[in-house]
């Protein structure tokens, strides 16, 4: 070979090593290469979380993987065998997901998740999370939901024979969708339809019913509830628990609508808004807190049913040491026709040895045909203990007939010191005169006789010429308790006002001036105005017969 044929050859394996194009001296083209793109390579999953080494109904577990690529980006997709799965985050170096285990497992299947990471190429790799079950089998398929964090969704309506729960801080969204609890396949349905796991939930937007549960009482914890949250604080909102009992005529001491408890003492007290709700068609009891809960029930709808012979039936109840305000609430229908028990619109008691009700406030609520319309049965001892003091105001009560040989609007059994003021209480059925002593308005049954007047309302300082708010006077017993009195009681105005001022019955001041009052009707109170037509101080006075004097000092500009 020549030097020049050398020459041509070394520029051309140079112009090949360089991949490029061109032409050597003499305008020949030199020869062009493309290397050869290297094989696609599967991404490798690098690490994962390990789940517990076994889990019950209504845990989460948080899985995650990472995996790597040679080039591009991975996707993540996550399975489950059983449970709910649903990915948290995702990205080229790894994946999270949240994993929620059922209320219950058919015996044939194990659960475990999968998570499939795939490249760009369409390469994948794969790994199985192995998870343990230790609770209860199934018969049936468990409800469909969707996990996201904190939130729980039902997917669609479900039948249930064991209870869903509610994970531990998450909200149980209903999505409108209805849970019916049945009985399982040679059992009985126990326990709550729907309960809290940890100390936090919340469940809202859910329709609770159940269907054909056989009539065999349970008690305790195994007993029949729609909603329960127990030792938890959160909420039960805009919901409706409808049909919850084993049976039209089942007298079984069950079936509670919505229940708060907390029997611990020493942890708490917890927290719950109870708003908003439908409770109708329930065995037992509408609504129950009990236990150390403070509770804000407002605004729920509690439908007893009228009239049965086989149970009586509370519409709303607090007991054993809770702390409730139960406010705007309309409860009717809560009425039993045998001597033997009553039944009560809402009832406040405690039970031999537990704590006392306390704090409680009702007011604004509408109860209507219940045997009696608010209970109060709770021993605070004599004198009574000031923390079992009630609030009871401005609440409708109305009874149309007589079911119940026993019927009153208000009654404190125990005569707990508590107020009770501005009820307006109607019909037959809560009128003294239509059964004596059968039909009341409000009963305090206390042994001890009226002895003083109380203002029930606060001082005002109004203007001259104008009308007062409402100033309500009471005949109570040494310890607070409202006792109706016979005497007559007269108005009087003294200081240096007192020659402009006149008493009226309406809120304007119009009509003739009054000059006495009457306490002998249930409430022992009267309300009355005042106005006066000239500035400087003024003190109301009530006083009359053997009852220690009731002044106020009022102050008009």
């Amino acid at each position: 070979m020549s030097r020049v044929d050398v020459r041509h050859l070394s520029l051309l394996v140079v112009g090949l090593a360089l991949g490029g194009t061109g032409c050597d001296e003499h305008g020949a083209p030199l020869v062009t290469y493309e290397p050869p793109a290297p094989p696609a390579v599967p991404p490798s999953i690098e690490g994962a979380s390990a789940a517990p080494a076994s889990v019950g109904p209504g845990e989460v577990l948080s899985l995650g993987v990472t995996a790597t690529v040679s080039r591009g980006t991975l996707s993540y997709a996550w399975t489950t065998t059983a449970g709910t799965v649903g990915a948290r985050v995702g990205g080229s170096g790894g994946s999270e997901a949240l994993w929620m285990s059922p209320s219950c497992l058919p015996a044939d299947v194990t659960p475990s998740v999968t998570v499939t990471v795939t490249s760009d190429a369409g390469l994948s790799d794969s790994h199985t999370f192995p998870i343990s079950w230790a609770g209860p089998a199934c018969t049936r398929a468990p409800c469909s939901f969707s996990l996201e964090e904190g939130r729980l969704a039902l997917a669609a309506d479900c039948t249930t024979d064991s209870t869903l729960f509610v994970p531990d801080g998450y909200s149980f969204d209903g999505a409108d969708h209805t849970v019916t609890a049945v009985d399982p396949p040679g059992g009985a349905f126990t326990g709550a339809v729907i309960r809290n796991r940890g100390g936090m939930a919340r469940v809202h937007d859910v329709s609770v019913t159940a269907s054909g549960l056989k009539d065999d009482c349970q008690t305790g914890a195994a007993g029949l509830r729609g909603i329960l949250l127990e030792g938890a604080s959160g909420e039960v909102v805009d919901s409706v628990v409808n049909g919850l009992n084993k049976g039209a005529t089942s007298g079984c001491q069950e079936g509670f609508g919505i229940e708060v408890r907390n029997d611990d003492a020493s942890r708490g007290p917890f927290r719950v808004d109870v708003l908003r709700n439908s409770v109708s068609a329930f065995q037992k009891v509408g609504i129950l807190a009990t236990g150390a809960v403070e509770v804000t029930l407002a605004e729920n709808t509690v439908e007893g049913g009228g009239p049965v012979d086989h149970i009586a039936r509370n519409g709303i109840q607090v007991t054993n040491g809770a702390r409730a305000r139960v406010t705007g609430n309309r409860v009717s229908g809560n009425a039993y026709t045998r001597a033997d028990a009553t039944s009560t619109g809402i009832l406040v008691r405690r039970d031999t040895g537990a704590p006392l009700v306390t704090g409680l406030v009702v007011e604004g609520n509408t109860l209507t045909d219940n045997d009696i319309g608010i209970y109060l049965f709770q021993d605070a001892g004599d004198p009574p203990d000031a923390s079992a003091r009630a609030r009871i105001s401005n609440n409708v009560l109305q009874h149309g007939a007589v079911s119940n040989p026993y019927q009153a609007a208000i009654v404190d059994y125990y005569a707990t010191g508590s107020l009770i003021t501005s009820n307006d209480i109607s019909g037959e059925g809560y009128d003294p005169a239509t059964v004596p002593d059968g039909t009341f308005d409000v009963a305090v049954y206390t042994f001890h006789a009226a002895s003083k007047l109380a203002f029930l309302t606060s001082a005002y300082d109004i203007a001259a010429g104008a009308c007062s708010g409402r100033v309500t006077v009471q005949s109570q017993d040494k310890d607070g308790n409202l006792v109706p009195s016979e005497e007559a009681f007269s108005l009087k105005a003294l200081g240096p006002a007192a020659p402009g001022v006149t008493f009226h019955a309406e809120p304007d001041c119009s009509g003739a001036p009054l000059t006495t009052v009457d306490l002998s009707k249930g409430h022992a109170e009267a309300a009355f105005y005042f106005k006066s037509s000239q500035p400087g101080a003024v003190t109301v006075e009530v006083s009359g017969g053997t009852l220690t004097t009731a002044s106020q000092v009022q102050a008009i500009q």
